[in-house]
């Protein structure tokens, strides 16, 4: 039982520290989103988090909704150039990270 506990408890920890690392890289991108380059920025920024995730051993394909929010951001910028569209497609990231991550 205790076992089972134990892996429950560093699934849970991950799942955490993978939305913490999704909101850091959104702050980033918010920090930014006065700025027209929104599209070159966020695909550099999402590549950082995916490097990170690589590294932490994170980029877990059971659970990947950390993934798929980012993934969304780049189809919405990719395929709508408004700067007021891709601007609300970095706030609803930022809103979903900020939602998901573990609260200190």
């Amino acid at each position: 039982m205790n076992n089972q506990r134990s892996v429950q408890r560093i699934i849970q920890n991950n799942y955490y520290q993978a939305w913490n690392i999704s909101k850091k890289y959104s702050n980033i991108l918010m920090n930014n989103s006065k700025n027209d380059k929104n599209l070159e920025i966020c695909f550099a920024i999402h590549s950082q988090f995916i490097t990170e995730l690589r590294t932490k051993g994170l980029n877990n394909k059971n659970n990947k909704n950390y993934i798929q929010v980012w993934d969304t951001l780049l189809n919405t910028l990719l395929r709508n150039p408004k700067i007021n569209v891709q601007r609300a497609a970095v706030k609803l990231l930022h809103q979903t990270n900020v939602q998901r991550s573990f609260r200190n």
